[in-house]
């Protein structure tokens, strides 16, 4: 049976799916593989030609998968053909190395990859086409897939050539699963027995967990069992039958059920109850249960398969299938379930962003370029382009600029559902804006050769790099795809130190530049004397982390450790079971005064959880927790035990799963415990100094010297250790950096 989807109220178009998060995420730019371009353009040679003017045949063309499944960003480009050609000319599009990759249409899909055919009647004429990739939810942040662009250049006199681009897609997903409870009640599906199914049952769990996955939601207050009512209707709409939830929960209950006639659809409860935390009402408000209807027509069957590599064999919902006919379970859930999550009228807020054409959603409205408006049934418009997704070029529905395969959540439909009262996760990498990383750059030697890559994170990561002002050290050049300033460093360089400003555009045309200044000290590519050790974590594999500050104090991880996106570009987390990392000896051995600074994320508050501890076992050590017991954030230091300790601690509790940036600080005996640049915590009688524990043998990230204390679950990012107590200005600009 063939699911109908509602003309009437109950029914919607936009875009949807999930994966994950740290969330928090960064995107160093990355190197291509392209084949070499012949020094002298054959007759048969294509040129491809991004925004900024770039000819990306050499470097490569960079598609990213977001994170969370939803519709991709695609990167429009521009076809030259060869200039001794003779015409007409044919240029054959194909991608090869997945089947999720796709080309705006007229093209094709298939098992092996998609195709297009351009055709140019003069060596004058250009022609666009736009490349995406369907999202997975496979691979880990910070992964790159590579797959090929092929072009056969066909010319009017039958001579054919072959060219090669290199594809790199960056996978961003973290594999994360929603933060809200959720409950799926099948009690009541009755009649068609439909979610019996055990691929039915799979892809619609999954579908509704790709929408809780972007919302930024914690668990509510307890609702306990049979305390939430709803009412389901039956065949045709009739004989509605009441339900309740038969456990307790403190989630979203989710109630599904299969129908004869006349539409599927989903909706929020209107019983009047809503959810609360501490016992005041959630902002939204935010029913306590959903539920989602399904009614296929007889000689449809579902499609259930949740491999992204059958992404081309999905098929939409339509009554003049006459062979093969099937639905895409996943695409059709997530259309149904959006209904009763957001795109229903019994939602308050979406009805307001109904009756005023989109006009009152500013962020709606800046993102897109233009108020996007829903229909009386609660869909987005597909019929006006203006209204498709603007970086997917999606619309949800069966009209938009790629192969309507599977209903999609997009970016756009996401910010249109925070309307209903949700909040979403703007840390995560489809809402973050552009931004250069690096906040400095290391000192090089005249003569020397010399090599430093700037990173960046948020947009659309195929970006340009320029240099708008100032210069560079004579010898050195900026790669515009890369990032990358090297060369070697002319021998008569007339300065000691050359400042320059870069901008970064990532590849959206609405999006602002940003730009950042730098400065590159000649004859000095010393460590700065007060820094002892610096992990950035940007490695992307292994058990060790590198120290960047020259001092080759390297980092040994153990156990449960991964690497993912951070703060800024890589981080390293740990499993919060069996993973740490372990300084060298006497890594703070020699230090009186000092500063410990780092972005930590904790997943998992768990009591005595450490952020370092550094010693020779409980009696001897110095350690920063995040949760002391309950208590807020504290550095404590001891050479007696815990007894003797002389702490910083502060009373507000850490908080869990975002970035934070924290300090410790010691001057003479005057402490100082910052978060987030902020002093939180000072004692003026600090007397024990990490000089005063001897040769410390056991320096752990993530781990405390106590046994019985929990390991750390979360990441840490950039952490530096420094031979002084840097100012408080100077800690702030490190949180700001």
């Amino acid at each position: 049976m063939e699911l109908r989807t509602m003309q009437g109220k109950r029914s919607f178009t936009f875009t949807a799916a999930v994966s994950a998060i740290l969330i928090g995420v960064l995107l160093v730019t990355l190197l291509f593989t392209g084949p070499p371009r012949p020094v002298h353009a054959a007759a048969g040679y294509a040129e491809v030609v991004d925004i900024f003017g770039r000819t990306v045949n050499d470097n490569g063309i960079e598609l990213v998968d977001w994170q969370g499944y939803l519709a991709n960003p695609y990167i429009k480009l521009t076809v030259k053909p060869p200039t001794s050609a003779v015409f007409p000319v044919t240029i054959n599009l194909t991608t090869q190395g997945t089947s999720r990759l796709m080309m705006n249409r007229p093209s094709t899909m298939s098992a092996t990859g998609a195709a297009k055919t351009l055709t140019f009647a003069n060596a004058a004429s250009t022609q666009e086409f736009n490349l995406a990739i369907h999202p997975d939810r496979v691979g880990g942040n910070g992964e790159i897939e590579n797959h090929t662009l092929t072009l056969q250049v066909v010319q009017g006199n039958n001579a054919t050539s072959t060219q090669s681009i290199a594809i790199r897609v960056l996978d961003q997903d973290d594999n994360a699963e929603p933060t809200m409870p959720l409950k799926f009640d099948y009690r009541f599906d009755t009649i068609t027995n439909i979610f019996g199914d055990a691929g039915v049952k799979a892809a619609t769990e999954q579908a509704i967990k790709d929408w809780f996955y972007f919302f930024d939601e914690a668990p509510y207050d307890t609702v306990a069992s049979g305390a939430e009512q709803m009412s389901l209707p039956g065949d045709n709409w009739q004989n509605s039958i009441s339900v309740t939830n038969n456990a307790a929960y403190n989630g979203m209950w989710v109630f599904l059920r299969g129908i004869n006639d006349p539409y599927s659809t989903g909706f929020p409860s209107i019983n009047g109850n809503y959810h609360k935390r501490a016992g005041v009402q959630v902002p939204g408000p935010i029913p306590r249960s959903l539920a989602t209807i399904l009614d296929f027509y007889t000689g449809f069957t579902p499609f259930t398969s949740l491999n992204d590599e059958d992404y081309y064999l999905t098929q939409m919902p339509g009554a003049s299938c006459t062979s093969n006919c099937q639905t895409d379970l996943l695409g059709l859930i997530a259309h149904e379930f959006g209904h009763a999550v957001a795109f229903h009228s019994d939602w308050p807020g979406m009805a307001a962003y109904v009756a005023s054409g989109g006009a009152n959603d500013s962020e709606v409205i800046a993102y897109q370029g233009n108020a996007v408006p829903l229909d009386t049934s609660y869909h987005i418009p597909e019929a006006n382009s203006q209204n498709w997704d603007r970086l997917s070029g999606q619309s949800g529905g069966r009209s938009h600029m790629f192969h309507p395969k599977r209903w999609m959540m997009t970016k756009l439909s996401l910010l249109i559902a925070e309307n209903a009262g949700w909040k979403i996760k703007k840390t995560l990498t489809p809402f973050l804006a552009p931004s250069i990383v690096t906040t400095s750059l290391l000192g090089g030697t005249k003569g020397a050769a010399y090599s430093q890559t700037l990173s960046a994170k948020g947009g659309v990561p195929f970006y340009d790099w320029n240099l708008i002002s100032g210069s560079l050290p004579p010898g050195l050049t900026l790669d515009r795809f890369k990032g990358t300033i090297s060369g070697t460093i002319s021998g008569s360089a007339p300065q000691n130190s050359y400042t320059f400003t870069v901008q970064l555009r990532d590849y959206d045309t609405l999006s602002v530049p940003v730009t950042k200044t730098f400065t590159i000290s000649l004859n000095g590519t010393e460590p700065p004397t007060d820094l002892v050790a610096r992990y950035l974590f940007n490695e992307t594999s292994g058990m060790t982390a590198a120290d960047a500050s020259g001092n080759g104090l390297n980092t040994s991880l153990s156990g449960g450790v991964t690497w993912a996106a951070g703060h800024a570009a890589n981080a390293v987390l740990f499993n919060g079971t069996t993973g740490y990392g372990s300084l060298p000896s006497g890594i703070v051995s020699g230090l009186n005064n000092f500063t410990i600074a780092t972005w930590v994320k904790v997943d998992n508050t768990s009591n005595w959880t450490r952020i370092f501890d550094f010693g020779t076992g409980a009696a001897s050590n110095m350690f920063l927790t995040p949760r002391p017991g309950g208590a807020g954030l504290r550095f404590a230091i001891t050479t007696s035990g815990s007894g003797g300790e002389q702490r910083l601690s502060t009373t507000t509790a850490f908080p869990t799963g975002v970035w934070k940036h924290v300090a410790v600080t010691l001057n003479g005996t005057a402490g100082t415990l910052y978060v987030d640049g902020v002093s939180v915590a000072t004692n003026a009688n600090m007397t024990i100094k990490p000089s005063s524990l001897g040769n410390t043998t056991l320096n752990y990230l993530g781990r405390s010297q106590y046994a019985g204390d929990a390991y750390l679950n979360g990441g840490l990012d950039d952490f530096c250790i420094y031979n002084r107590a840097l100012s408080g200005s100077e800690i702030t600009a490190l949180f700001n950096s």
